[in-house]
C-alpha cells in the first residue's frame, strides 16, 4: 500500500494515473476509483455504491450489495487470491478504505493499492508500506509546463513566465 498525500492541485491524482497507466497490464484485475471525495449522497448508500463500483471494475460483474458489511464480505472472498491494482483517489474519510480495502488479507500476493488525500493524518491510520508527500514544482520544470512552450520561443514574454512560475510557488495545478 502506497499513500500520495499534500495540498489540492499538486499532482497527487496525475502522478496515480501515470503509475496506474504505466504498470496496469501487470494486474489480473484493476480499479482506479477517482474523486472519492465529491460525493454528495448518504454515506451508507455511497459505500454500498463504491463497492459495487469496486467489484464491477475488477471482476467485470455487477453485484447489488444490501449492506456494507456484505460488500466487505464479498470483497474479501472475491478478491483474496487475485493480484489487483487499485488506485482509491481523493479519499477524505477512513471509512472509504475501510470499506473497500480495510485489510492487507483481502487481496492476493503482488496487489498495490495507492491511496491518494489531502489528509497526511487518515494515511498515518493505515498500516502503508510507503507514503509520499508531493513536492512542488522546481522553476526549471515549471517553465517546461505545456502551457509554456510557445512563451519559450518569444522573448518578450520570458519575464512574465518567470514571474508566473514565481507567483504560483510551483504548484502543477495552477501552472
Amino acid at each position: 500500500m502506497i499513500g500520495i498525500w499534500e495540498m489540492v492541485g499538486s499532482g497527487k491524482t496525475t502522478i496515480a494515473k501515470a503509475i496506474y497507466n504505466r504498470i496496469y497490464h501487470l494486474f489480473i484485475g484493476k480499479s482506479f476509483v477517482e474523486n472519492l471525495k465529491k460525493v454528495w449522497e448518504p454515506v451508507d448508500r455511497w459505500h454500498l455504491h463504491l463497492q459495487e463500483q469496486f467489484l464491477y471494475d475488477v471482476l467485470k460483474s455487477k453485484f447489488r450489495l444490501q449492506t456494507t458489511w456484505m460488500g466487505r464480505v464479498m470483497i474479501e472472498n472475491e478478491l483474496s487470491r487475485k493480484k489487483l491494482l487499485i488506485v482509491l483517489d481523493d479519499v477524505n474519510e477512513i471509512g472509504q478504505l475501510q470499506n473497500l480495502c480495510g485489510s492487507h488479507h483481502w487481496f492476493g500476493k503482488g496487489t498495490v493499492i495507492i491511496v491518494t488525500t489531502r489528509d497526511v493524518h487518515l494515511l498515518n491510520r493505515l498500516k502503508l508500506n510507503y507514503v509520499y508527500r508531493m513536492s512542488d514544482m522546481k522553476e526549471n520544470e515549471s517553465l517546461g509546463c505545456h502551457g509554456f512552450s510557445e512563451a519559450k520561443t518569444r522573448k518578450d514574454l520570458n519575464e512574465l513566465v518567470r514571474n508566473v512560475v514565481v507567483y504560483c510557488g510551483g504548484l502543477s495545478l495552477a501552472l
